[in-house]
């Protein structure tokens, strides 16, 4: 018997798996009940644990992970670049992918989004307290941040920012910047992601001139304080539409003197020529500029006044960062 079937097993090796082989043979050929029984599961068990393994190595391989890496771009109003300790919050919402392959900005949520309010603290760099990675290698994702950092920030569509009222050194009106910034759709790298940030406030400037009876030095040892009045000083910020408004009681402000003009930035809002706007106090007697105006974002109103020892008078010419065409001047008495 083993002499006639040796060159059918001869033909089954060079065609089957050994496996195979094996079990083909049993199948095939009038075997004992007893090996059928012994040898068949021994042969299953065995292949079973082949695939079982081979499975399990193939799901264990490690995933790659992507470092997250962010870098921000703006014209600061104090200047051109970050300064050490500037600190942002930023957000990141992972977008969804279409059937088309294309991908669709996801929605920017209080929390639960892939990142929240994460500080990034400037030092050269833009750093976090930790590394934080893509999803995964394939899914875009949409980048928001704002400036100053709030820890406890709340709702996305109404961060409250505070305005200093004391900006009368570089460091106070420094820290009433305010920037906004979204980078959409951004696919996973090791590159960075640049986020260009827009001003949120408005700068009011105001250039003090001297009139009749007055010399710049003299008027300048005369002024003893300007002060910028009925100013609301809480912002509210939205983290979605990257929009700014201004709320909360009427206060007064403290202009930073550069050498040659006083600054101020102050949160987009209307005011009215019901009260005054600025105050300037002039050998003891308080002289008062009122008039309605509109501070919007990223933009610069500057006023120059003019001031008359002779008659007190105060002359006032107003223009907007962009030229809209409307004359702002006006006297005052």
């Amino acid at each position: 018997m083993q002499d006639t079937q040796k060159p059918e097993l001869d033909q089954m090796a060079q065609n089957e798996l050994p496996l195979v082989r094996l079990f083909s043979y049993i199948c095939r050929n009038n075997t004992s009940n007893i090996m059928r029984k012994t040898i068949l599961p021994l042969i299953t068990l065995f292949a079973a644990t082949c695939f079982t393994s081979c499975d399990k190595n193939a799901k264990t391989e490690p995933e790659v992970k992507i470092p997250i890496r962010i870098s921000s771009s703006v014209t600061k109003i104090s200047g051109d670049t970050f300064e050490y300790g500037d600190a942002i919050g930023l957000y990141v919402v992972n977008a969804t992918e279409n059937e088309d392959g294309s991908w669709k900005s996801g929605s920017l949520a209080d929390a639960g989004n892939h990142m929240d309010n994460v500080r990034y603290e400037y030092n050269n760099s833009w750093n976090a307290d930790k590394e934080y990675y893509w999803k995964d290698a394939r899914t875009q994702a949409d980048f928001y941040c704002y400036l100053p950092y709030v820890k406890d920030a709340g709702s996305i569509e109404g961060i409250k920012i505070d305005t200093p009222t004391d900006q009368s050194t570089l460091a106070g009106f420094k820290s009433a910047e305010v920037l906004w910034g979204r980078a959409e759709l951004r696919s996973p790298s090791e590159e960075y992601v640049n986020i260009l940030t827009s001003h949120m406030m408005c700068q009011f400037i105001i250039e003090i001139k001297p009139g009749k009876g007055f010399t710049k030095e003299s008027l300048e040892k005369s002024i003893s304080k300007i002060r910028i009045n009925n100013i609301m000083t809480q912002g509210i910020l939205n983290l979605k539409t990257g929009t700014l408004y201004a709320e909360g009681t009427p206060a007064d402000i403290s202009p930073y003197y550069d050498g040659s003009s006083y600054r101020v930035m102050l949160a987009p809002q209307t005011v009215l020529a019901t009260s005054p706007l600025v105050t300037i106090t002039v050998d003891g007697r308080d002289r008062t500029l009122s008039k309605n105006l509109q501070f919007v974002s990223n933009t610069r109103k500057k006023c120059t006044i003019t001031i008359d020892k002779l008659n007190e008078g105060i002359n006032v010419s107003i223009g907007g960062w962009i030229d809209d065409g409307t004359d702002y001047g006006g006297t005052l008495n």
